[in-house]
């Protein structure tokens, strides 16, 4: 059954660590019989055919556990990449969990004074990080 406000067909069974509709096939077809897969990529071989090596399905909606055919589209990895930055959704700054730095951090190792060896050991990051920092080519967000 749709969901009447954005037409995403809602997985309601079991979902992945990512939020993605998961179950396990058993066919015929050995490469894909026995393990988990996830919803979205079945449903759309099941309504437009196969998926290339090089593809993945996309969700134009954004929902992980939509299983929509007419939300999910084909594209690969550098596809997908441009479509979350597109949308705003790539993690950036503080919001990205692996970062070591603040946006605080940041302003302050561009106000240093200090060689790059000495801020790299003072913040536990690497040298390249720090000059990245400097240079611009990373936190360039931040002013």
């Amino acid at each position: 059954m749709p969901e009447p406000n954005s037409g995403c067909w809602l997985w309601t069974a079991g979902v992945d660590k990512d939020g993605y509709g998961v179950f396990t096939k058993y066919d015929d077809d050995p490469a894909e019989t026995g393990y988990a897969q996830r919803a979205h990529r079945i449903v759309w071989k099941l309504n437009c055919g196969p998926i290339a090596s090089n593809q993945q399905v996309l969700h134009k909606c954004d929902l992980t556990c939509c299983v929509n055919p007419d939300h999910l589209f084909l594209g690969t990895t550098q596809d997908n990449t441009a479509d979350r930055h597109r949308k705003g959704r790539s993690a950036r700054g503080e919001c990205d969990g692996n970062v070591k730095l603040t946006e605080a951090d940041v302003r302050a190792i561009r106000a240093s004074t200090w060689n790059q060896g000495d801020l790299a050991f003072a913040y536990s990051v690497s040298q390249q990080t720090i000059s990245n920092i400097i240079l611009g080519k990373t936190w360039r967000h931040v002013a």
